[in-house]
């Protein structure tokens, strides 16, 4: 696990797990455009317009394919990883190819220029020696050495398997040096290229050309192009810089030619038996096409790890909101969307290790370890890392600082209860080997997810005793340019809350969070032997959430038979504009603001169904035989509320903010669209509520069975016009809209498409 695919922000990224990594990147453009360097394919981007673009095909370790679509241009990105022994991080190539999406177009075919590269960040420490008419032995060319903190000494070759050998395409090089990865597409765009560098090594267009280059490089920024006509490749291999017993030729041949081609598709058929063999068959009534797309999902979600170190900037509001930065921290996780949140989300990261954990346990334990290892003295683990150059240089300013008083659902204790489940499962003398190493790292664990629980308990509290608030809504001043104050911390963003933040609001979905997290935690502290005198708090603390008789004297609007948060709220709001005068009282701008009328507001329910109001149900709060749950069953049902033929969308279509925007620019976000994590916890509360006793059972397995079906047919639907996975999904049309590609918990798709569902 030493390199992979770890820089997920990119269309192909590469670098190290080290805090101070060696990368590799590929670059390309069209040379026949005017100022070509200006519009360098490097950062995956919305606004460049790909028609579509990734992993086909990804184990998450030693493999994976990609696809991208760039005007007329299909490239194709496979990389492979082979381990020998001695091999620090094992060997491993990378092909590029691309080839003409049409080839009857008039005119020339389309060209691109690649450019690839090799940095390390240790500039001016480590040694780099550009060798200028490289070095050659047969179809070996050995064009740059050196030498690197991480990977130690390194060569840079070139394989050439035309049988032309070097001066089949000339290959040029060049340097440079700054300060950050982060502009490296910057820097680049700057280089004094001529176009004879920039148009050299064209090849016929009615052959293939194969080119494998060996490497690891120093920070001075090295690069090749070359034409790429119609089916042409270019293929980049590394070796480690470690003395292993196996010959150098060796090692270049079986990542060379054929020999690569072969390791190429043996893995991909490996993939594919085994995502067979991990999620089985899709079950009854389970769209055509879905396999197609849960692959591609699994393999998004897997491409999309990527390794970050840094330290998170911090305010302390006990301080004066001084801003301080946080010790430096790695952090190995999933990302939601390479295009557009290319960095650490923990309210994602519990949904994407339900998906990860399926496919490699231990993957998923290192990715959680690192979460766990964030955790503050104060038992506080930011929502949102920015952690390093790179992971900054994509956030808007507003968003860097984080606030160690604010929260984020504690999604985390879904895979880990989920972790305890099967252990306690597998237990005994006949205890598998991935049973004992979940028994190791949640007993290694136990003492961060106590002090993260207790955090929650101490900072979240509500007025009342055993009710909670999420903090950073703040107060509301007399104008407002919100139509109601965001609550980032619930996840929910834009959902809506009470009117008039105060420190009186209950809020539901978060009453449910913790009796979830209780629950999850006095279940891991018995399943690995904790003292029952420690556990016993934690189970005290759950039977007094588990009460919902309790639950319903603080939530449950029995008018209305719906959960609902509880604060100071008036309905009597809306957005109007103003205008901002100087004291001679000419207008100088046209402000959008929020303007209260009356009634004014009064302590209350917050009367707006939608998935704040079904937390009881979708974390399973609710016994089977609850009173309440026919009639959360129905609403959820009902199409003038949450119901519709692409899943339960965000908020009831009788809400008075339903579809509403909350200032002049920002779009209604959880006020209509259709989210799959919501879907997927209300799918798995169905199945779970189908198969216990009470009056719903069969009501909740009709309304499992038509919701899924409706879920995937969109799924495969919306992934086959577009090519992409969404962020969220018209309720309307069922249209994909938001960031994309969006993996992270719409990847979710793969356990729906399975009925694999968690166990709390």
């Amino acid at each position: 696990m030493l390199w992979g695919t770890y820089r997920p922000g990119l269309y192909l990224g590469l670098q190290t797990r080290h805090p101070r990594p060696t990368v590799a990147g590929l670059m390309w453009f069209d040379p026949d455009q005017s100022q070509p360097l200006g519009f360098l394919r490097h950062l995956a981007q919305e606004r460049d317009g790909l028609q579509k673009y990734g992993w086909e095909a990804h184990d998450g370790e030693s493999f994976g394919r990609q696809e991208l679509y760039d005007g007329n241009v299909q490239m194709t990105t496979s990389f492979a990883k082979r381990f020998c022994q001695d091999c620090a991080g094992g060997d491993w190539a990378l092909r590029v190819s691309a080839k003409a999406i049409n080839e009857s177009l008039p005119g020339p075919p389309q060209r691109i220029s690649l450019l690839f590269y090799i940095a390390d960040s240790r500039a001016g420490r480590s040694s780099v020696d550009i060798l200028p008419d490289g070095s050659s032995s047969g179809t070996n060319v050995r064009l740059v050495d050196g030498v690197s903190e991480v990977v130690a000494s390194w060569a840079l070759h070139m394989h050439d398997t035309s049988g032309k050998g070097k001066n089949a395409a000339k290959l040029r090089h060049l340097g440079a040096q700054t300060a950050h990865f982060h502009n490296l597409t910057k820097v680049t765009a700057e280089l004094p290229l001529s176009l004879d560098f920039v148009f050299t090594g064209s090849l016929p267009s009615n052959r293939q050309g194969v080119f494998e280059l060996l490497s690891r490089t120093a920070f001075k920024l090295w690069g090749s192009l070359d034409l790429l006509r119609r089916s042409q490749q270019y293929c980049v291999a590394d070796l480690p810089a470690s003395t292993p017993k196996e010959p150098l030729s060796q090692r270049v041949a079986a990542l060379s030619g054929s020999s690569l081609t072969q390791l190429l598709q043996e893995r991909e058929a490996a993939f594919d038996a085994r995502f067979r063999k991990t999620f089985g068959t899709s079950a009854p009534g389970t769209p055509e096409g879905t396999e197609v797309v849960s692959k591609a999902a699994l393999s998004n979600t897997l491409g999309g790890i990527g390794y970050f170190f840094g330290s998170t900037e911090v305010k302390l509001s006990d301080q004066g909101d001084r801003v301080v930065k946080s010790w430096p921290a790695a952090l190995f996780t999933a990302v939601p969307s390479r295009s557009f949140f290319p960095r650490g989300f923990i309210w994602d990261e519990g949904f994407h290790q339900l998906l990860i954990r399926r496919w490699n346990e231990r993957l998923s334990r290192d990715i959680l370890a690192h979460w766990l290892d964030l955790l503050s003295e104060e038992g506080w683990i930011a929502r949102e890392q920015i952690l390093g150059e790179e992971a900054r240089a994509r956030v808007p300013a507003d968003f860097i600082v984080q606030s160690p008083d604010v929260a984020n659902p504690p999604t985390l204790f879904l895979p880990l209860a989920d972790m305890a489940r099967r252990v306690a499962c597998s237990g005994g003398s006949e205890m598998k080997n991935a049973g004992r190493e979940d028994l190791e790292f949640l007993t290694a664990a136990y003492p961060r997810m106590e002090a993260w629980f207790n955090w929650f308990q101490r900072t979240q509290a509500g007025q009342v005793p055993g009710t909670f608030r999420w903090r950073g809504r703040g107060a509301a001043p007399d104008f407002d340019t919100e139509l109601n104050r965001k609550t980032f911390a619930s996840g929910l963003d834009d959902y809506p809350r009470a009117s008039h933040p105060s420190s009186a609001e209950r809020h539901v979905d978060l009453y449910c969070w913790m009796t979830l997290a209780s629950r999850a935690l006095a279940s891991i502290g018995s399943t690995i032997g904790i003292a029952a005198d420690q556990v016993a708090p934690i189970q005290e603390v759950h039977a007094q959430l588990s009460d919902v008789a309790f639950l319903d004297r603080m939530h449950l609007d029995r008018r209305a038979e719906q959960y609902r948060d509880w604060g100071n709220h008036t309905e009597a709001v809306d957005m109007q504009w103003a205008e901002v005068r100087t004291p001679e009282g000419y207008v100088v701008r046209r402000t959008y603001v929020r303007v209260v009328g009356q009634p004014g507001p009064v302590p209350q329910f917050v009367p707006h169904f939608g998935y704040v109001g079904l937390f009881p149900l979708l974390l399973r709060t609710l016994p089977g035989d609850s009173r309440q749950l026919g009639a959360m069953l129905a609403q959820l049902r009902d199409p003038a509320q949450l119901w519709t033929q692409a899943g339960l969308r965000s908020l009831s279509k009788a809400s008075s903010l339903y579809n509403k925007h909350n200032t002049e620019h920002d779009a209604p976000y959880w006020r209509a669209p259709i989210w799959l994590n919501i879907n997927y916890l209300a799918l798995a509360a169905l199945k779970h509520y189908s198969q216990v006793p009470g009056e719903s059972r069969e009501l909740a397995g009709q309304i499992h069975d038509e919701l899924r079906e409706n879920i995937l047919r969109n799924l495969v639907e919306q992934y086959s016009k577009t090519g992409y996975l969404w962020e969220n999904y018209r309720d309307e049309s069922g249209y994909g809209q938001g960031s994309h590609p969006f993996t992270g918990w719409t990847a979710l798709v793969v356990l729906i498409a399975g009925e694999t569902y968690f166990d709390i």
